[in-house]
């Protein structure tokens, strides 16, 4: 007698794609025997679609998405929901999502969005965190049923510093935040939790008198720190990011301006910068022969890696310290901020300011030149209403 063949035991999904988004994508398992393709999370009640995402990287992370959710679904034995009849569920059950499913999904999102590296290392960090504070009972429980005394706990072990503390907190409450997007009964236990007063870090302003001494220093010793100092100075862009990112196709009209697009710069608006004459004098023998990708800094199309700056100016403040060139919390953003109450001590015009600096936000303006003492208190007083009575 012909023995028929065993029956495929049941397996965990897999992805099966290509880099065409012309061809479907789908995930594929053995369930009760029989090959399973499933192209969407149509069968668990789940509204995912790789298949309509308009770049194979959306459609990568959306097919990665639905292996963990149907992975899910057939170790908890709800697969596929249609079928399922020995298992008896209420509508609340059937739709309930664990507290560290809905962790998972909030830091998955924002991993997924356009935040920076270091932000993203932050929101791991956090999750990391606790997700291995959280007892057992409490990841498989609701999201709602964590309580703000179990939250607080949870930060008072940040308690060192106030900075310490409350960047601890904002990176919960982004996972929280995130959370409550989905939930119709809002979780508050982040913005009701205790606040620690956290001590500002300012970049201190250079005096008048400091600052030829330094760039002088810095175009001897490191000529990249030199131009990105002298061009956060003259430009008001942001040293770290929008100066370090700096290609030939930035620099426009016989470098007299540098463009900026949307998502090229903090603000996410399109961006023109004046370039003075002084700037201009020293960036022209610097662009000279660049083709349009080529990086302002490093000559080649790869750009200089987000530590290089930082890095840099560490170890040239030491020497400058020691010279009595600089002081303490003077930094590369001291540029921009000297640069900032310099215009305001010349205009007293918010709105230019606003302007030069790309702040969104008049009130944005105003609390950065109050964090640098640009407005005093007497200034405030001239300008207050008066009334004879």
């Amino acid at each position: 007698m012909r023995q028929s063949a065993p029956k495929m035991k049941n397996t965990l999904p897999r992805i099966v794609t290509t880099k065409d988004l012309k061809s479907r994508s789908y995930i594929t398992f053995y369930y009760l025997g029989k090959r399973i393709r499933e192209y969407n999370g149509d069968s668990i009640n789940i509204d995912l679609k790789p298949n309509t995402a308009q770049t194979v990287k959306e459609r990568n992370d959306l097919l990665k998405r639905l292996e963990y959710e149907f992975t899910k679904a057939l170790e908890n034995g709800y697969y596929p929901i249609t079928t399922i009849s020995t298992i008896v569920k209420t509508p609340v059950e059937e739709s309930f999502i664990t507290a560290k499913e809905y962790l998972e999904q909030a830091l998955f999102k924002k991993l997924k969005s356009n935040i920076n590296r270091k932000y993203k290392i932050n929101l791991k960090t956090i999750h990391t965190q606790f997700t291995n504070f959280l007892t057992e009972k409490e990841l498989i429980g609701k999201i709602e049923d964590i309580t703000l005394n179990r939250v607080e706990d949870f930060l008072s072990q940040f308690s060192s510093s106030g900075t310490y503390y409350m960047n601890k907190r904002r990176d919960l409450g982004v996972l929280f935040s995130t959370i409550n997007k989905q939930l119709k009964q809002k979780v508050y236990v982040i913005q009701d939790s205790e606040k620690m007063k956290s001590s500002a870090k300012l970049h201190k302003v250079y005096e008048e008198e400091q600052v030829k001494p330094i760039l002088s220093y810095l175009k001897e010793n490191h000529h990249n720190l030199y131009i990105c100092c002298l061009i956060t100075y003259a430009t008001f862009l942001r040293p770290h990011h929008e100066v370090r990112s700096l290609r030939m196709s930035h620099v426009k009209n016989d470098c007299t301006e540098i463009h900026l697009s949307g998502t090229e710069n903090k603000g996410k608006r399109i961006r023109i910068v004046y370039i003075p004459d002084y700037l201009r004098k020293e960036l022209l023998p610097i662009i000279d022969g660049l083709t349009l990708n080529e990086s302002l800094f490093t000559r080649t199309i790869e750009i200089p890696n987000e530590y290089y700056f930082s890095t840099a100016w560490t170890r040239q403040f030491k020497e400058m310290y020691m010279r009595g060139l600089i002081q303490k919390n003077q930094t590369i953003y001291s540029f921009r901020h000297t640069a900032a109450v310099q215009v305001y001590n010349k205009t007293k015009d918010l709105h230019i300011l606003q302007q030069l600096l790309g702040h969104s936000d008049m009130i944005v303006t105003l609390k950065y030149l109050r964090g640098l003492a640009a407005i005093k208190n007497d200034d405030l007083k001239a300008v207050m209403p008066t009334l004879d009575l």
